[in-house]
């Protein structure tokens, strides 16, 4: 259950909902498996799984809830090799070309009738709202993946006034300024990976388990690129990539927090699910202030 990627979002407005009014937004909007012709499906089951029948859990004040998505396979060169056998077949039986639009309607047809006999993939997206701290943090490597929960959970609770976060100093200028000088912020050391990019004629240069104060990464900044994404460590305790939308990518937390959740004896899955939940939402609290410190603080609403 531990976040692997950190998407941040500010409550423009106080969290006010109780969780039973919570519970029954999320039920009725809860996750159903795709009939015979549906693509996909989406909504919300209960983050403990099987373990549990609510669709939150609480813990400390913070709530974690859980969407899950479900899709079906259709691979695009399995449709259109159908496709291309279907329109030759017209062409050489009617003699005559198949149009743009009539192709449409032929690859409609033909996913029409694979649809019940496709496989299904599923997901889970994991979220939790912090309302001390009016934050929302989802467990997404994207921000469609993000906004997909989001835009979900402003469904069922009728609205949601959100919004990411952004730094009120660039984070390409404030990266690049860390690696440029090696002077970074208190509690926090250089990962061994970046990226760096030339605004002008969009060169990329990625640098994995690599010495970040070398003269040779130093060069490339003094010949006028930017850092986008830099591997960071934050008071030994956890490691991960920041990248140029302040999105944490690749999120890492060392043994010793999780050895902390394990020292409550848990007895259940349900159990542990509450004592990593604590422990990781706790520790996040205090990651997230330092991070925004680091950039500057938030760019003001």
């Amino acid at each position: 259950m531990w976040f692997k990627n950190l998407r941040l979002y500010r409550l423009t407005e106080q969290w006010s909902h109780t969780t039973e009014e919570l519970n029954t937004a999320l039920e009725a909007f809860c996750f159903n498996p795709c009939g015979s012709l549906d693509t996909f499906r989406y909504g919300f089951v209960p983050p403990l799984g099987r373990h549990g029948s609510e669709y939150f859990h609480t813990t400390n004040g913070y709530v974690m809830i859980c969407a899950k998505k479900q899709e079906k396979l259709l691979p695009s060169s399995v449709i259109n090799e159908q496709l291309e056998e279907k329109a030759v077949a017209i062409s050489e039986a009617e003699s005559r070309n198949v149009g743009r639009k009539e192709r449409q309607t032929l690859k409609d047809e033909i996913i029409f009738s694979m649809l019940p006999k496709a496989f299904a993939k599923s997901s889970l997206d994991f979220a939790y709202i912090a309302p001390q701290e009016n934050l929302i943090i989802v467990n997404a490597s994207s921000a469609k993946r993000a906004e997909d929960l989001l835009s979900k959970l402003r469904e069922a609770l009728g609205s949601l006034r959100c919004i990411p976060i952004t730094a009120k100093n660039l984070p390409t200028q404030v990266m690049t300024h860390w690696l440029q000088s090696g002077n970074l912020p208190a509690e926090f050391e250089l990962g061994e990976e970046c990226e760096l990019q030339a605004g002008k004629d969009g060169r990329v240069i990625r640098c994995k388990k690599q010495d970040l104060t070398a003269n040779e990464i130093l060069s490339h900044i003094n010949s006028g690129m930017f850092v986008s994404k830099l591997a960071l460590t934050w008071k030994e305790a956890i490691n991960c990539v920041i990248d140029d939308q302040l999105a944490i990518k690749r999120l890492k937390f060392e043994d010793v927090l999780s050895d902390k959740a394990n020292d409550r004896n848990p007895e259940s899955k349900a159990e542990q699910f509450d004592a990593d939940f604590a422990i990781m939402a706790g520790e996040l609290k205090n990651f997230i202030s330092a991070l925004h410190a680091a950039f500057g603080g938030e760019q003001e609403i």
